[in-house]
């Protein structure tokens, strides 16, 4: 092995591109790459390449440490935060010792930019990501909970039946009965939260007059009381929402007198769920909460969607309550087996010197967490 270290160079993305797709079985175009990594809200991320100058031309890129900019609101101080994102060692190349020296030597070098790093995931290769991450000091902060409202019957008597699969002969008729008695009752239990008054003014808007100011207003008058949480700025949201090029996004808007008192963020997957990435109120009143997943919902049900989802961390106590509140219930299959334990959580966190005197924030109930957080799609 010839082995040689270098920062990302315009046209590598071609290499970085081929490996993603042999390590992740993901296809992503010149377009998607430049969005995720060269043109963010913060310009080009931090990617740190090795090479082997022993294997054929093109083929010699064999690991990558990379981070996605992200800004982040300390009871709101703005931090640089860094998600680890699109790590990555050639499978010729594991087991051999050379990912982890060049993920230490490139973290060390991330430090002079980012003050917080963190990391999402790691389901991928059963958490092994994070297992490296915490080598170099990140902590096991918390894990996913996801909440689903489901707006169709026939989706969730299909869901149940699948669950049950695993306990009952798949061909019963015992297995139908039982899946479509369960799937009544559940649907009865959402339809329970589906009559409320909705009382605010609620608007609709897509990217094109997305009411950013609006947002940029509503978050500055609510970053201290929301904890540590992302840094809503106009510039984040215009890349991160406006300009995915996975999935085109909506905003879902609660005024109050003619000020924003709180919105959610949301798309429509290609599975026909809904599923938000964001949601906001101001003062954190579960009012406001309540009356944007009552019409988030009520549109579901006429978008003819299977359900509404969405996703935050265990720690964060507001949304759980909000949830649990407004009829929908934990959804934890596609976590539950493979996070078990504390020890491979997938939200891992590094905390740098300037942070740590601030004792409240290793506590995960003042974190507030949602999709927005995360890379911008689903795998």
């Amino acid at each position: 092995m010839k082995l040689k270290t270098r920062e990302y160079q315009r046209g590598d993305e071609h290499n970085i591109n081929k490996l993603y797709k042999l390590v992740a079985n993901i296809d992503r175009n010149q377009s998607e790459y430049d969005w995720e990594w060269i043109h963010t809200w913060d310009g080009p991320g931090f990617v740190r390449l090795m090479f082997d100058e022993d294997r054929a031309e093109g083929d010699q890129l064999v690991a990558q440490y990379s981070l996605i900019p992200t800004p982040f609101s300390v009871w709101g101080k703005p931090f640089l935060a860094g998600k680890t994102e699109n790590c990555m060692c050639h499978p010729d190349y594991r087991g051999k010792g050379i990912y982890f020296p060049h993920e230490k030597k490139s973290f060390e070098e991330a430090r002079q930019r980012f003050q917080l790093f963190f990391t999402t995931a790691g389901n991928a290769t059963k958490g092994a990501p994070g297992a490296v991450r915490r080598k170099l000091g990140y902590i096991a902060f918390d894990s996913w909970v996801q909440f689903a409202y489901a707006t169709n019957r026939a989706y969730l008597e299909k869901t149940v039946q699948t669950r049950l699969k695993k306990y009952l002969p798949p061909d019963s008729n015992f297995l139908k009965t039982l899946s479509s008695a369960v799937s009544r009752f559940v649907y009865a239990y959402f339809a329970l939260h589906s009559n409320r008054v909705v009382r605010h003014d609620i608007r609709w808007y897509g990217k094109e007059d997305a009411p950013l100011a609006d947002i940029e207003r509503l978050w500055t008058r609510n970053k201290a009381s929301y904890g540590v949480s992302i840094d809503r700025s106009p510039a984040y949201l215009e890349w991160r929402v406006n300009n995915n090029p996975y999935y085109e996004h909506f905003y879902l808007c609660a005024y109050e007198s003619g000020n924003l008192a709180g919105y959610i963020i949301f798309f429509r997957a290609k599975n026909k769920v809904i599923r938000i990435l964001d949601i906001l109120a101001d003062s954190k009143d579960e009012r406001i909460f309540a009356d944007l997943l009552r019409s988030l919902t009520i549109y579901a049900r006429e978008q003819k969607a299977d359900a509404v989802k969405c996703t935050t961390t265990r720690g964060n106590r507001l949304l759980r309550k909000v949830f649990r509140r407004n009829g929908f219930l934990p959804d934890n299959s596609e976590y539950k087996k493979v996070f078990e334990s504390r020890k491979s959580d997938p939200f891992n966190v590094f905390i740098s010197e300037e942070l740590q005197s601030q004792d409240r924030i290793f506590k995960p109930s003042n974190w507030y967490i949602t999709d927005l957080i995360k890379e911008g799609r689903i795998r």
